[in-house]
């Protein structure tokens, strides 16, 4: 494996980060300054990005099933912020950029995974 820490360091990290991403996307939204426009989006993709960085790190030999999990709990995340709360709202393109980030992190695990190869 490319990185050398324990998995279960991964793993333990993984959870609380996705306990982390589910409050932070639940509770109302603060008072922000956008330094660029659909700056949102890019936040959500860098977010999952992580999460599937970690997820892999925890879990190398499922990292198909890690993104896959992530893409759902994105939607996830999308339906009860438009079910559960009334000062949050449900958007696709979020779950866009979720869905992107995790894409992202899938090539930048299979290049380190043919790096830690050779």
């Amino acid at each position: 494996m490319f990185l050398r820490l324990p998995r279960p360091l991964f793993r333990a990290v993984f959870i609380v980060a996705v306990i982390v991403v589910f409050v932070l996307t639940m509770a109302p939204l603060p008072a922000q300054i956008d330094v660029v426009s659909n700056q949102d989006k890019f936040e959500h993709g860098f977010a999952f990005f992580a999460l599937m960085l970690l997820g892999w790190a925890g879990w190398p030999q499922r990292a198909t099933r890690v993104a896959g999990g992530l893409v759902a709990y994105g939607l996830l995340i999308e339906i009860c912020q438009q079910t559960l709360t009334a000062y949050r709202s449900g958007d696709a393109l979020d779950w866009l950029a979720d869905s992107v980030g995790v894409g992202i992190g899938c090539l930048v695990v299979r290049r380190l995974t043919i790096l830690s190869q050779k």
